[in-house]
């Protein structure tokens, strides 16, 4: 069974679709598709600013189409690229956090999360909840105020995760 047939699928959905990924839309909100590897795609940007250079590549090709940039939750980007009709692009800073090459092509990429395992903390339930962070510097912001707080002479880890590992894990 794949990630979307588990129990646990729609509320990680849910808890992603609160994340935004963008992508160019025309007038009427269709996505705009290229064809990658002789297969239609919508392609789907974690970084708003490469999103930004895609729409204004799509206006100067196709000035007809009234294309704008339109916000897509992250969990429902993901499900779409699974059945590769959709491609989502990691943002290239962050590619870089996670340990690619700066002249990493971002496109064909596994999109990186960033956690710090010692910020875990326990859930309503009794379970653990281990905050993910789209982009390092928030999660490295977030790891830095907890260390302030908690204890400024510990150096906490920044771990590097892709969203497939993480939706594999907690569907």
């Amino acid at each position: 069974a794949g990630p979307f047939e588990g129990a646990g699928w729609p509320q990680l959905q849910a808890n992603l679709d609160k994340l935004p990924v963008f992508t160019v839309a025309n007038q009427e909100g269709q996505l705009l598709q290229y064809e990658v590897g002789e297969k239609p795609m919508a392609v789907f940007y974690a970084d708003v600013d490469a999103a930004k250079k895609e729409l204004a590549q799509s206006i100067a090709q196709f000035p007809d189409l009234g294309c704008d940039l339109i916000p897509v939750g992250l969990g429902q980007a993901f499900k779409l690229t699974t059945d590769n009709s959709a491609m989502l692009v990691p943002g290239k800073a962050e590619l870089k956090a996670a340990g690619a090459p700066p002249d990493a092509d971002p496109r064909g990429q596994q999109l990186p999360l960033f956690a710090c395992m010692e910020m875990s903390q326990e859930g309503p339930n009794g379970s653990a909840i281990l905050p993910l962070f789209m982009c390092h510097a928030d999660c490295a912001a977030a790891v830095a105020q907890a260390t302030e707080a908690d204890n400024p002479d510990e150096a906490l880890e920044i771990v590097g995760l892709s969203l497939d590992s993480v939706v594999e894990r907690l569907s």
